[in-house]
């Protein structure tokens, strides 16, 4: 992890941010500050930058987040409380890494997917969805960066796997009583293979299609967001988030299926 600290403290801006913890937030009061050490503070800074469509500031937030996460993992790591390696990745390192390859800070945006694998292949939380997605994010930036070699052979790991990510989401609607919403579906897997690993319009379309077949179901929007951010489009990004939201909260329960 020693390693890592070196790699995240070259994303502070050039500014000594740990010496000056009393940023202020991002809306509200300047009295509005965080504690040295409340990561929950912090990523809730991060959301609200995010949903401003601030993303330098977004970028700063989740460094620090990862940062103090990271650092009390080290502390504690049998007891780390929320925030677990699985929580680190997937609540704020992911949406990092991509910020940073959607602002074209390539080789920062990489080191921080890395760094998930090897804090993933570890984490017995961790299952193939979420290992697959940050594989997926990284093997996406290498085609960028002309490594199409190691892009492939990420690809190839995952290409008849991804479908079996959406198995649990199957079997409880199939099984579970109360019926639960549908949240995910091998289409929506393989259509996140697709963006990452072939043409991306046909990526688009696919989820397009989930989005008209399975109304309410939050997945489709949020690949395609994921896909928009890292390419830089983040005012598309933004509001396809939105459109999810809005699709989640306006379709009934019994819908969603």
């Amino acid at each position: 992890m020693a390693e890592f600290a070196v790699i995240v403290s070259s994303l502070m801006f050039g500014l000594n941010v740990f010496g000056q913890m009393r940023t202020p937030a991002v809306t509200g009061t300047e009295n509005q500050t965080c504690n040295q050490d409340s990561i929950t503070c912090w990523s809730r800074f991060a959301e609200k930058a995010h949903g401003a469509g601030d993303v330098e500031k977004e970028i700063k937030f989740r460094t620090i987040v990862s940062q103090l996460a990271w650092e009390n993992w080290e502390r504690h790591p049998k007891i780390p409380g929320r925030w677990n390696r699985w929580a680190i990745v997937y609540e704020n390192d992911l949406p990092l890494a991509r910020l940073l390859e959607g602002t074209h800070r390539w080789l920062e945006a990489e080191a921080i997917y890395r760094h998930n694998q090897s804090a993933l292949k570890h984490e017995r939380l961790a299952g193939n969805d979420i290992k697959s997605e940050n594989d997926l994010e990284l093997a996406h930036l290498l085609t960028k960066e002309g490594k199409q070699p190691e892009a492939k052979s990420i690809c190839g790991h995952w290409k008849n796997k991804v479908k079996h990510n959406a198995d649990f989401a199957l079997d409880a609607v199939k099984h579970d009583v109360p019926v639960p919403p549908l949240y995910d579906t091998p289409e929506v897997e393989v259509a996140t293979w697709t963006l990452a690993c072939e043409q991306s319009d046909d990526g688009i379309s696919l989820l397009e299609a989930q989005v008209r077949a399975h109304p309410g179901m939050l997945a489709p929007f949020t690949a395609m967001a994921n896909y928009y951010t890292s390419e830089g489009d983040f005012r598309t990004a933004l509001e396809i988030e939105k459109h999810g939201t809005s699709a989640l909260m306006s379709t009934p329960n019994a819908a969603r299926k």
